[in-house]
C-alpha cells in the first residue's frame, strides 16, 4: 500500500465548535493549505501581516504532505487585509468573528478523505474500534524527538543538545531552555513513545487475532479489540496515578527497561516541564467509514486505488487507521 504519493491523496477537514458573534476582537478564517505544515503556514501569515505569531492562533497541527482545512483566528486585523494576502498553496476564507481566540477546547475532531494506492485487491474490512496510538508525526521528521525527551529525563543534557543538532555552550541546560517550545514537543514525544509501548502490550494481552506492524521507532500491535475493556492510559509523569493495576505493572516493566523512575520526570533544572499527568483512551472509534471508490491507480500501473473517508476525535491519527487497513 502506498500513502501520500501526492498531497491530494490525504485530505483533512477540521471539525470545530466556535462561538461566533456578530463582531469581535478575533476574526476567524478557514485556512486551506497544501505542502505547508501548520506552524510554518501560520508563521508566514503573521509575517505577511507584520504581526507577532501569538496574534494568529490555531488548535490542531496538520500534516505538510496533505491538503488540509483548519480554523485560525487573527487578532486585531481587518479581514480585508487578510483576504488580500497572496501566498502560494495557501487560501484563507473568512468565516466569522468571536470574542476569544481559536483554542484546542473548540476542536472536536477531523474528517478525512484518503486515497490508498498500489493495491491488488479491495480492502473490505471496516475499522470500527482501533488502538489509539500516537503515530510518526508525533516523533519528528527524523523520528528522534522522543530520544531528546529521553535524554532530558535521564539528565543527559549534552546528549539532548547533540540530538537536536544545537551546540551546547558551557551550560547545556541554558542552551536547551532557549528552545522551550521544542523541549515541550520532545518531552511529550517521550511520554507518547512510552504510551505506545504500554498500549501495544495491553493489546497483545487482550485482543484477539493480533498482528504487528513496524513504524519508525518500533512495533505497534493490532487485533480485534471489540470485546476488550476500553480503559484510560496515562502519559507517564512524576505524579502519575493508576486506576488499573495491570497498566501500572506494564508501565513499571517499561520504565525498568528504560532505566528510569517515575520521579525522574520531575526535572529540577527545567521546572516548566512540570504538568499534570494527561491520559488517553486505549481505543478510539472510527466513525462514518465509507469506501468512496475502488478503481485503477493512475500512478501505479497494473494496480488499484481505494478512496476511503472517515472521522476521528481530536488527537487521534488517521495514519493509524491506515496501518490497521494494511493488515487486513
Amino acid at each position: 500500500m502506498k500513502l501520500k504519493q501526492i498531497p491530494e491523496d490525504f485530505i483533512v477537514r477540521e471539525l470545530a465548535s466556535i462561538p461566533f458573534t456578530d463582531s469581535g476582537e478575533y476574526a476567524y478564517f478557514l485556512l486551506r493549505k497544501k505542502d505547508w505544515n501548520t506552524m510554518d503556514a501560520v508563521k508566514e501569515i503573521a509575517e505577511r501581516l507584520a504581526l507577532p505569531s501569538k496574534k494568529v492562533s490555531y488548535a490542531g497541527i496538520k500534516d505538510k504532505k496533505a491538503v488540509t482545512e483548519q480554523f485560525i483566528s487573527i487578532q486585531g486585523v481587518p479581514k480585508e487585509k487578510v483576504l488580500g494576502l497572496k501566498i502560494k498553496d495557501i487560501e484563507l476564507e473568512f468565516v466569522g468573528y468571536a470574542n476569544e481566540k481559536m483554542s484546542n477546547e473548540m476542536l472536536q475532531g477531523n474528517g478525512f478523505r484518503i486515497t490508498l494506492r498500489g493495491l491488488e485487491k479491495e480492502i473490505r474490512n471496516e475499522p470500527k474500534l482501533i488502538p489509539n496510538y500516537f503515530d510518526e508525526q508525533r516523533f519528528g521528521i527524523n523520528a528522534r524527538n522522543h530520544l531528546v525527551g529521553q535524554a532530558i529525563v535521564k539528565r543527559q543534557f549534552g546528549r539532548a543538545c547533540d540530538l537536536m543538532g544545537i551546540k551546547a555552550e558551557n551550560n547545556p541546560v541554558n542552551t536547551l531552555l532557549a528552545k522551550k517550545e521544542i523541549l515541550f514537543f520532545c518531552f511529550n514525544a517521550y511520554q507518547s513513545y512510552l504510551f505506545n509501548l504500554a498500549l501495544a502490550e495491553y493489546v497483545r494481552k487482550h485482543a484477539k487475532n493480533t498482528a504487528e506492524t513496524d513504524y519508525s521507532i518500533g512495533k505497534l500491535a493490532f487485533g480485534d479489540v471489540s470485546a476488550v475493556k476500553n480503559i484510560s492510559l496515562p502519559l507517564v509523569h512524576f505524579d502519575t496515578s493508576f486506576e488499573n493495576d495491570e497498566v501500572k505493572r506494564i508501565y513499571e516493566k517499561i520504565l525498568k527497561d528504560e532505566e528510569i523512575k517515575f520521579s525522574d520526570f520531575l526535572i529540577r533544572q527545567m521546572p516548566n516541564l512540570v504538568q499534570l499527568s494527561p491520559s488517553r483512551m486505549a481505543f478510539v472509534a472510527v466513525k462514518d467509514y465509507n469506501t468512496l471508490s475502488f478503481e485503477k491507480d493512475e500512478l501505479n500501473e497494473g494496480l488499484m486505488k481505494q478512496i476511503v473517508s472517515f472521522s476521528l476525535p481530536k488527537g487521534s491519527y488517521a495514519t493509524i487507521v491506515v496501518k490497521w487497513l494494511e493488515l487486513q
